[in-house]
């Protein structure tokens, strides 16, 4: 309960972090716009301010990025623990093997009974809620970050195409009221905060898009072992329906139509772990120390062909 509490208040707070680091992005947007469509620069002060603020914003979004990667690979690291749990199900518990001692029969009788207990299940199911928690939480910011990105490299685009334009109107008429090196001196500051704002959330749409990569990799892993778990168990899919999981709704529908299968996801995982790796080192470090140094995590290396468990 502590540990879905905290996961729900994490979300909570990197969301409400999010929407402040959106609203920052705001007044640089807007001015972007007003100066591709007047084609009148702003002045110093205010493209000093807006440069000021995005750099003042930089750190604060990459700890809220670290903060959501550090959940993915929490994530991670429970579905790993999952799987060895359930490729060593056949061994007994301290509590099985003591109780072997004293009657055989005894023994067997509770490791059927864990063997067909829902709280595995259960565990996986409620992975697979955070997961969907997680990837609605990456997914908007994606969308958010795309949509702005669009718009800023549109008026950037608009406003490289016009910079004669823009340069006439800085020397005026008769060519006096600005000289060439005022010229170059007032518009290149101005292109350069508006490249790096373009440049930022192009940054930020791929930190996204790594983040959703390893995520949908790691749920297809999480799908698939939910499977072998339900069927070793005898208690079927448990009702899991796409329509629960609206952020991961395609990878669950593939999952009830049985489509989802490990063709191929070895080689995306391995993608998505390196490039996961490659942007947050520090993260992807601790899941692998999480995992017990096995690199790159669950690979479901045995229980693809797991026995059922049966009764005797």
């Amino acid at each position: 309960m502590a540990a879905l509490k905290n996961f729900d208040s994490e979300i909570e707070r990197i969301g409400g972090v999010l929407t402040a680091t959106r609203d920052a992005l705001g007044p640089a947007c807007i001015l972007l716009a007003e100066t591709a469509r007047g084609l009148i620069l702003p002045d110093e002060e205010s493209l000093a301010e807006e440069a000021e603020r995005l750099a003042a914003e930089m750190p604060e979004r990459q700890t809220i990025e670290a903060a959501m990667a550090r959940l993915v690979a929490d994530l991670a690291t429970e579905i790993d623990v999952s799987a060895r749990e359930f490729d060593n199900r056949d061994l007994p518990t301290r509590l099985e093997t003591l109780i072997g001692y004293m009657s055989r029969a005894a023994k067997h009788r509770r490791q059927q009974a864990r063997w067909r207990s829902p709280a595995p299940l259960n565990r996986l199911a409620e992975l697979l809620r955070r997961a969907d928690r997680l990837a609605g939480l990456v997914k908007s910011e994606r969308d958010f970050l795309i949509g702005r990105r669009r718009e800023s490299e549109g008026d950037l685009v608009t406003l490289i195409d016009h910079r004669p334009e823009i340069v006439e109107k800085l020397r005026g008429e008769d060519g006096t009221a600005m000289t060439g090196l005022d010229v170059v001196g007032h518009t290149e500051p101005a292109i350069k905060v508006f490249q790096d704002l373009v440049a930022g959330l192009n940054a930020r749409v791929g930190t996204c898009n790594i983040l959703l990569h390893k995520l949908i990799t790691d749920t297809e892993n999480l799908l698939i072992l939910y499977r072998m778990v339900a069927d070793a168990s005898r208690q079927g899919d448990a009702g899991l329906k796409p329509e629960l999981f609206p952020h991961l709704a395609p990878e669950v529908e593939r999952f009830s139509n049985g489509m989802l299968t490990l063709h191929g996801l070895d080689r995306r995982r391995y993608r998505a772990d390196q490039a996961f790796a490659e942007r947050f080192p520090a993260e992807a470090a601790g899941e692998a120390a999480d995992a017990g140094g096995r690199a790159g995590g669950f690979r479901l290396p045995t229980i693809f062909g797991f026995k059922v468990i049966r009764s005797r």
